[in-house]
């Protein structure tokens, strides 16, 4: 998966049909998409560590920052509101659309402000963890910078500090997380105030060698008072928050719909995540379509190896047996390489465009390795040119590599990294679409369509790397199931866990985690890869079926990402039009 500091996502208006010549409001356009573009910059830390900009700011979690932050997006709404999107070329109806994406999406976060979860393992330890990135690599070349990150020292502790009136706003309003995810957010914020964590805050001495010896001191000596003044603190006060009062009248179950208006909010979350207009009880049902498929075809492979058994036995044999385990974190690094190289050697003859960008595996973050069940793909920034998934193998002995083909075919190559450096690299798009990773049906659709391209590609070539892709397949169609089971549906978490049980092969502190990120982290945001996906597959057929003998894959990929993330409604326009394109060249 890949995860960005971002909360709220949206649809788009209906397609609108697209004339080939440039209009009025063409100047108009490009002066909204420029203004919105200096907003994002001046306030979006992780964009400006990306372009390798200087970070000033940490924006508390407020609800004037939010409220803020609509007012300026319903303006450039406005804006939009007085361009006819009929009368602009192709090109800018896309950046119509990308700002009016987003431009909703920020209006959304204020409505729903205080039903997202900004403490939980997910949404905020992800958070949190990009901001120590961004502390830790921050480069010293004089006495400035070293006042600069002083500063910013505070603003963390302030921000943590937000967190933990963030938490007794929610509970003000009764929406309050069950005791279970609770326990999982306290450990977050009890393991940051640790010093094996905290201490990291303290720049080596290594990072230091432009300031001189005085100044090196100085500052050092600075950031130890910060952190053991004002950052353990905070993390303290919320771990402690967490443990206390704030669990008064927790509920038993899991879920949105149990908060008020949470009812509301999923109905949005479903469309906002799938970009498409779907129901809970829609998705739930192709769900549970998906899920029988998929177990038949894993039926399929257990007759191919001979397995004398059940279904159920052979999934036990999948999940248990010890060839499908590495012995080290190591180890499991290195299993993921093997299918790196298939995947880089398959590649060119499925894709016009490749990245220059670098890309590779590292081992998560230790800290985040109870709360997170699976690792992130990270992708490059101007300090860091290299695309990066950091899986979560801390425990071997109970994380399964039987999936790690279709893994490394999700997160790095042809999946996300592709997806998210081949934009970056693009200079052609305006900055809006450029560093927009926002649609979740996009971006997580494309990782599990170039997951499921590695079949066509070789990358799966023992029946066990065909099981473990399937393994992935079913993983994500049993979200479909549980994400609106719990949220829309009335199913209790055991029920959702007790589902996942019968058709995956994940481990039980996997499924316990899994479970708790689709009812009470960030519920929604897990139906966007199987939607996606079979979008992607979709419009595949749709390509080949038009155009025949001339359909190229190397060009339909080209024609899906070189334009840069979108809703999928705009991709399956955008997809007619190139299809249109070739057809008149062609004839």
């Amino acid at each position: 998966m890949r995860w960005l500091p971002l909360f709220f996502v949206t649809l788009l208006l209906a397609a609108t049909p697209v004339p080939p010549e440039p209009s009025s409001g063409a100047t108009a356009l490009d002066a909204l998409a420029n203004r919105y573009w200096q907003h994002w910059l001046a306030r979006d830390n992780f964009l400006r560590a990306q372009l390798g900009l200087p970070i000033e700011t940490i924006r508390p979690a407020t609800y004037a920052n939010a409220d803020a932050d609509a007012a300026f997006a319903q303006n450039v709404l406005d804006g939009l509101h007085g361009i006819d999107a009929t009368k602009l070329d192709h090109d800018r109806w896309l950046t119509y659309r990308t700002l009016t994406y987003m431009a909703t999406n920020e209006v959304a976060g204020r409505t729903y402000y205080w039903l997202a979860q900004q403490a939980t393992p997910y949404a905020g330890g992800l958070q949190i963890s990009s901001i120590v990135q961004m502390l830790t690599g921050l480069r010293f070349t004089g006495a400035a910078d070293a006042k600069r990150y002083e500063s910013l020292l505070h603003q963390y502790a302030a921000f943590i500090g937000s967190l933990r009136d963030f938490l007794a706003g929610q509970h003000q309003r009764g929406i309050i997380l069950p005791n279970v995810e609770t326990d999982a957010a306290q450990a977050v914020f009890e393991g940051y105030a640790q010093p094996a964590q905290s201490q990291t805050l303290v720049p080596a001495e290594a990072r230091l060698s432009a300031l001189t010896q005085a100044q090196r001191t100085a500052l050092r000596e600075s950031a130890q008072t910060i952190v053991n003044a004002e950052v353990v603190p905070a993390f303290q006060s919320v771990a402690e928050y967490l443990k206390g009062s704030y669990r008064a009248g927790a509920p038993a179950g899991v879920g949105l719909s149990q908060y008020p208006g949470g009812a509301d909010y999923y109905r949005y979350l479903v469309v906002a995540n799938t970009t498409l207009t779907v129901t809970p009880e829609q998705l739930h049902a192709q769900g549970l379509e998906a899920v029988s498929q998929l177990n038949h075809e894993l039926d399929g492979i257990k007759r191919e190896v001979g397995f004398h058994g059940d279904l159920k036995a052979f999934k036990h044999f999948l999940a248990h047996d010890p060839q499908f385990y590495a012995k080290t974190t190591e180890q499991f690094g290195e299993r993921l390489e093997v299918y790196v190289h298939r995947a880089a050697q398959a590649a060119p003859k499925y894709f016009l465009h490749m990245p220059t960008a670098a890309y590779g595996v590292e081992p998560l973050a230790k800290e985040l390795a109870e709360a997170q069940t699976f690792g992130y793909y990270s992708q490059p920034t101007a300090d860091k040119p290299k695309g990066i998934y950091y899986y979560n193998a801390w425990h071997p002995e109970r994380t399964s590599a039987l999936g790690a083909g279709a893994l490394i075919c999700h997160e790095l190559i042809p999946g996300h990294h592709f997806q998210i450096a081949l934009q970056q690299e693009n200079t052609a798009l305006p900055n809006v679409r450029r560093y927009d990773f926002s649609e979740t049906g996009f971006v997580e659709g494309w990782g599990e369509y170039a997951s499921q391209l590695c079949w066509d590609m070789g990358v799966y070539r023992t029946p066990y790397d065909k099981a473990g892709r399937i393994m992935q397949d079913l993983m994500v169609s049993t979200r479909l199931v549980v994400d609106t089971g719990m949220n829309a549906l009335g199913w209790s978490r055991e029920r959702a866990m007790q589902f996942m049980r019968d058709n995956l092969t994940l481990s039980e502190a996997q499924i316990e985690t899994e479970s708790l990120r689709y009812s009470t982290d960030i519920p929604g945001q897990a139906l966007g890869y199987k939607t996606g996906e079979l979008t992607y597959l979709q419009l595949r057929r749709h390509a080949r079926e038009k155009l025949g003998s001339a359909f190229d894959i190397r060009q339909f990929h080209a024609w899906v990402l070189d334009s840069g993330a979108m809703t999928l409604d705009t991709l399956r326009t955008h997809v007619d039009y190139e299809i249109a394109r070739k057809q008149n060249v062609s004839s």
